[in-house]
């Protein structure tokens, strides 16, 4: 049987309630990109007269950008917080995609810390996207764990 690596407790820069919050205006050129780069060019994305016929009645962003984008709200929280340890996503639970996301929709990311583990350093956070309408995009629990500097 495997020995378990004892895990080196780390001072986590953050608190319960600590939030931070990104914006950002979702464009057609988003979408272009973001479809050459995943190469996702699904008919939802790229044809206009395709999704006329739709329930939508337009294109629409993809919505796993429309989560990349919020995930910079957790970056956005351990510079507000100037974090002197590093950490690394752990993973998404929960991920939702709950309404359709428009080309001109602006959104805001809000990411608030709503548990700490300081037994494995992790900390779980809401990630909650919001168009400019108010109505939830997105929804996921984000785990941050943080690690010890190396000593040298």
């Amino acid at each position: 049987m495997a020995e378990k690596k004892e895990i080196t407790k780390v001072d986590i820069p953050l608190k319960i309630g600590d939030s931070a919050v990104f914006e950002k205006t979702i464009t057609e050129t988003d979408v272009v990109l973001f479809g050459g780069l995943t190469g996702d060019y699904s008919q939802m994305h790229f044809n206009e007269e395709y999704m006329k016929k739709t329930m939508y009645g337009t294109r629409i962003a993809h919505g796993i950008l429309t989560f990349a984008i919020g995930c910079t709200a957790s970056t956005k929280i351990q510079e507000q917080v100037k974090s002197p340890v590093p950490s690394a996503s752990y993973g998404y639970d929960k991920l939702r995609f709950i309404n359709p996301v428009y080309f001109g929709d602006t959104l805001t990311c809000r990411y608030t810390v709503d548990r700490i583990e300081e037994e494995t350093n992790k900390t779980y956070s809401k990630l909650e996207i919001f168009n400019q309408k108010g109505e939830i995009v997105v929804f996921a629990i984000h785990i941050l764990k943080f690690f010890p500097l190396e000593e040298k």
